[in-house]
């Protein structure tokens, strides 16, 4: 069956509005708090009308959930990639854990994944995006070094959660982020000698 070149173009347009709304959304809530970030302004920026944003989510906060997805996505891909050099089970989890803290200590990260998504989407929905990306990730590393791993890595994503905490609400983020890497690699030498 052949498909009709309007409709073609109708797709792939419709997918550039999408991914038009997801990345102008990221940028307003990630200078905006969730609650600061009006729609009106985001289809401005985005060049789409209230309709087109209705079309492809239901409202805003399917839209923040759309793009909490992308950065989880984004997120677990960098901490792979902090791990592939290192054969070495307990280092692939220590630059695991160093990769999340360094894509966490940027301001919009953390306001969005770790800050305002458990809030804004309901702390069951956040768990379960977290459970889908980093949690499996981080088990996936875990499974070769302690049992049960799924367990372990959702200890280990808490304690990295909370650092990301101390470290966004710090007066001295640098000073933080020098106790909170002593702090987990305490915890890490915790873990390997159990």
């Amino acid at each position: 069956m052949e498909v009709k070149p309007e409709l073609n173009a109708r797709a792939a347009q419709g997918e550039a509005t999408e991914k038009a709304l997801r990345r102008h959304a990221r940028k307003l809530f990630s200078q905006k708090s969730y609650a600061a970030a009006a729609t009106d302004e985001l289809v401005r920026r985005a060049r789409v009308t209230k309709g087109a944003l209705y079309h492809h989510f239901a409202n805003k906060r399917d839209l923040y959930r759309a793009v909490v997805e992308d950065m989880e996505r984004e997120l677990v891909e960098r901490i792979e990639a902090a791990a592939a050099g290192q054969r070495d089970p307990w280092r692939r989890l220590r630059a695991m854990c160093r990769a999340y803290l360094d894509a966490c200590s940027d301001p919009s990260t953390a306001r969005i994944l770790v800050l305002e998504a458990p809030v804004v989407l309901g702390w069951k929905t956040w768990c379960q995006l977290e459970q889908e990306n980093e949690v499996a990730s981080f088990a996936r590393c875990l499974g070769e070094v302690v049992q049960p791993p799924e367990t372990m890595a959702r200890v280990v994503l808490g304690a990295l959660n909370t650092a990301v905490r101390v470290i966004a609400t710090a007066e001295n983020a640098a000073t933080a982020r020098s106790q909170v890497d002593q702090t987990i690699d305490r915890l890490l030498a915790g873990l390997r000698s159990a």
